[in-house]
């Protein structure tokens, strides 16, 4: 049980600094929540494995529940980072500013 709050915990903490690291940067969230979703897509199956091997049953039932936090938080600041992006604003030019348009 100590093992899942310590790795929650450490979870809960990184995603605390990288929203901090992030403030104000809309293209630093969406790259950090890409790159994060792929290093956790990609060493999520050793992870569990090494766990498994190692604390058996409840290493799994922790290796899933940091899994799931990792994915959690790699998609929340994803979607942070893609709405808190700036638009662009498309100039329409009108007969008032443009007598020659037509």
């Amino acid at each position: 049980m100590w093992m899942m709050v310590a790795a929650l915990g450490l979870v809960a903490c990184v995603w605390v600094t990288f929203g901090w690291f992030t403030i104000g940067n809309a293209k630093r969230r969406v790259w950090g929540g890409l790159f994060s979703l792929s290093m956790t897509c990609l060493f999520a199956p050793l992870l569990l494995v090494k766990l498994g091997e190692q604390y058996g049953f409840i290493g799994v039932q922790v290796g899933l529940t940091v899994l799931f936090g990792l994915l959690l938080g790699a998609f929340f600041f994803m979607a942070l980072g893609w709405t808190g992006r700036p638009t662009k604003v498309r100039k329409v030019r009108t007969l008032s500013e443009d007598p020659d348009l037509f």
